[in-house]
């Protein structure tokens, strides 16, 4: 009887020293060590702008365009934020990782940037607003903050 109590005794004791001596592990990233390549943080709701060369968030520096026909709630805007020179035009769409460049284009009657491969095109007329088309198709609009 002696040595069955001795040896829940031990293991009682063995139990409390490993809980002790294990050091805690916290399950949750802490906020703020999320840093990404550009060394941006994004639960701080930071993103990279190439345009700006810096990290931004985009509510703040950027205009919001909403969406012209809302497919679900919540409604996710779009942001347009713009090089300083106005020459690139930087476009942060609701879900997608990447940001799309567009560049300034020349001679045209309402200033206009179009992407890489011209299937996305972005206007802004003092009157009209911003404008956002793919392929022809109008999907977002805004103002001028």
């Amino acid at each position: 009887m002696k040595k069955l109590l001795l040896l829940i005794v031990a293991l009682v004791l063995l139990g409390v020293l490993i809980v002790v001596y294990i050091p805690f592990t916290p399950s949750q990233t802490t906020v703020g060590s999320d840093r990404d390549t550009h060394n941006c943080i994004a639960s701080a709701g930071y993103t990279f702008s190439v345009v700006r060369n810096d990290c931004i968030r985009v509510w703040e520096e950027g205009t919001a365009l909403m969406p012209t026909v809302q497919i679900e709630e919540p409604v996710l805007a779009a942001y347009v934020v713009r090089s300083a020179n106005w020459k690139e035009a930087e476009i942060f769409l609701p879900g997608q990782e990447n940001s799309i460049i567009l560049t300034l284009q020349d001679n045209t009657p309402v200033t206009t940037w179009t992407g890489p491969q011209g299937n996305w095109v972005l206007t802004y007329d003092k009157e009209q607003g911003w404008k956002l088309s793919l392929d022809g198709e109008l999907l977002y609009t805004g103002n001028e903050q």
